[in-house]
C-alpha cells in the first residue's frame, strides 16, 4: 500500500468552493491508487466563523482571561469542524471515510496547554482505516495527553500534525494485516505556488496590484533553509514541524492546492537553488523587544533558558556594551508581555519592555556558509542607503536578521529582495 499524507491550510477548506477544490485533489489521489491520510485545519482566517480566532474570541467576550485547559477544549473545535466536513462532503462524493480527532489518531502530547509537543503516536486507528480502504481525515492542531484532555500544538500546529504522521507511517513497515506500506513525500497544501523567495503581500498595493517586480516560487529548498526561513516568519511551514522533518528526514513537496505548479520540494537530496548567496527574505513582524543592562556573562543564557521553558519564541539581537537584548514573538492567545514582566522580575531585572514596534527581516540562504559576515555588511548597506536604520543584528550560519522599526519591515523586505533576490 502507497500511503499519501497531504495537509490543507484553512484557506483551502474556507468556502465550499475551496473544500470542492480539495475534494478534486483528494479523489485524484484516490483514483491513482494511493490511500490517503488527509490532516486538515480550521475553515479560513479571523473573521471566518469557524476560524480559531473567532471560537476563541467567542470565550474573550466574556471574560478575557480563560484557563489554559478550557481554552484548547474551544480552539479544538475549529479543526474537527472542518475534518468531519471535508469527510462528510467524499462520503457524499462515493468514497468511504473516516474523521478523526487529534486524539482518535494517536497523538499523544504533553500537559504544555497551547504550546504542547507530542511525545508519542500510537497509530493503530489510522493503520486499521487504511487497511479497511478508507480516506482517513484527521484535524490538525490538536491531540491528547495520556489523561484524555485535550491540547494544541501552537499556531500552524497542523503542519506539526501532518509531519509527526507522516515520520510514524514512514517507520511502519506493515498494516495489522501484513500488508507492506510505503509512504509517499508529505504533501503540505496552502494558497500560494510554494514557497516563495518573499512574502508577496509586501509587494501589492491596496487593490493586490504589484508594486514592484514580485516574488518568484522556489522549486526547492535545503532541511537547514526551510527551518530558518519557518524560524525567522516566512509562512513556509510551522518552525517545529519543519524541525521534525530535518530530524527524521522527511520528504516534502509545499504546493498550491488551486494549480499544477510544482511547488518547493525539500528532502534528503534537494540542494538550494539561490543564484547568489541569498535564497530568500523572511520577516518577523511586531516583536516584543526588552533589554536589560548587566555585565553578567551568563545573563543571557539564563533569560533564555526561562523563555524556553515558557516556550516563548526568542531572537537574542546585538547590543551596546553592558546590556543584553530580546526580541520575543508576538504569541496569539496568550499574554506575552506578562511572562516577560514575571521572567525579569523573578530575577530582579529592570527590563526596558516595549511591544509591537519592532521587526526582523531575514536574509537566508545556504550560500551564506563562511560569508554570512560579508553578506551583512552588503545587506546593512542596502538597508541605510534607503534611509532604513538597523538597530540591530542576529547572525547564523546561512542567515542575517535585521532589527528595524515595524513602520520599515515593508520596504526593507522590498530593498533587501531587490538587492539579493533578482
Amino acid at each position: 500500500m502507497n500511503v499519501l499524507v497531504a495537509k490543507f491550510g484553512g484557506t483551502c477548506v474556507e468556502s465550499r468552493a475551496n473544500q470542492e477544490m480539495v475534494a478534486e485533489r483528494i479523489m485524484e489521489f484516490t483514483d491513482q491508487g494511493l490511500s490517503v491520510v488527509a490532516v486538515i485545519s480550521a475553515m479560513g482566517r479571523e473573521g471566518e466563523p469557524y476560524s480559531t480566532a473567532e471560537l476563541v474570541n467567542i470565550a474573550k467576550k466574556i471574560d478575557p482571561k480563560i484557563e489554559p485547559r478550557e481554552l484548547d477544549l474551544l480552539m479544538s473545535c475549529g479543526e474537527i469542524i472542518s475534518t468531519a466536513t471535508m469527510a462528510h462532503l467524499l462520503k457524499s462524493k462515493g468514497y468511504d471515510t473516516i474523521a478523526l480527532s487529534g486524539g482518535q489518531a494517536g497523538l499523544i502530547t504533553d500537559y504544555y496547554y497551547g504550546h504542547a509537543q507530542v511525545i508519542d503516536i500510537k497509530p493503530a486507528t489510522i493503520l486499521r482505516a487504511l487497511d479497511d480502504g478508507r480516506i482517513v481525515f484527521v484535524a490538525g492542531f490538536q491531540g491528547i495527553t495520556d489523561k484524555h484532555a485535550i491540547t494544541t500544538l501552537g499556531e500552524g500546529g497542523s503542519d506539526y500534525t501532518a509531519v509527526a504522521i507522516a515520520v510514524t507511517l514512514a517507520q511502519t513497515p506493515k498494516l495489522p494485516l501484513g500488508e507492506e506500506l510505503e509512504v509517499s513525500p508529505l504533501h503540505i497544501y496552502k494558497d500560494v505556488d510554494g514557497v516563495m523567495t518573499a512574502n508577496p503581500k509586501h509587494f501589492l498595493d491596496g487593490n493586490k496590484q504589484p508594486i514592484a517586480k514580485l516574488p518568484r516560487p522556489l522549486r526547492s529548498l535545503t532541511y537547514d533553509e526551510l527551518c530558518v526561513m519557518s524560524g525567522f516568519g516566512a509562512e513556509v511551514m510551522q518552525h517545529k514541524a519543519s524541525q521534525m522533518a530535518r530530524k527524521h528526514n522527511l520528504s516534502l513537496v509545499i504546493k498550491n492546492y488551486l494549480s499544477n505548479a510544482p511547488g518547493t520540494e525539500v528532502g534528503p537530496d534537494s540542494q538550494s537553488v539561490g543564484t547568489g548567496p541569498v535564497t530568500g527574505v523572511a520577516d518577523l513582524p511586531k516583536l516584543f523587544m526588552f533589554s536589560v543592562r548587566s555585565t553578567s556573562p551568563r545573563l543571557a543564557g539564563q533569560l533564555a533558558a526561562e523563555m524556553r521553558k515558557d516556550r516563548l519564541t526568542h531572537y537574542r539581537v546585538s547590543a551596546p556594551e553592558g546590556q543584553v537584548r530580546f526580541a520575543v514573538k508576538r504569541e496569539k492567545y496568550r499574554d506575552v508581555g506578562t511572562m516577560i514582566r514575571r521572567i525579569t522580575f523573578e530575577r530582579d531585572l529592570d527590563a526596558d519592555l516595549s511591544a509591537g514596534e519592532w521587526a526582523l527581516v531575514t536574509l537566508v540562504g545556504e550560500g551564506m556558509r563562511n560569508r554570512a559576515d560579508r553578506v551583512a555588511k552588503q545587506g546593512g548597506e542596502v538597508l541605510s542607503g534607503a534611509g532604513i536604520e538597523t538597530h540591530g543584528d542576529i547572525t547564523g550560519d546561512i542567515s542575517i536578521s535585521f532589527l528595524v522599526e515595524e513602520g520599515q519591515r515593508t520596504e526593507a523586505v522590498r530593498q533587501l529582495h531587490s538587492a539579493f533576490c533578482l
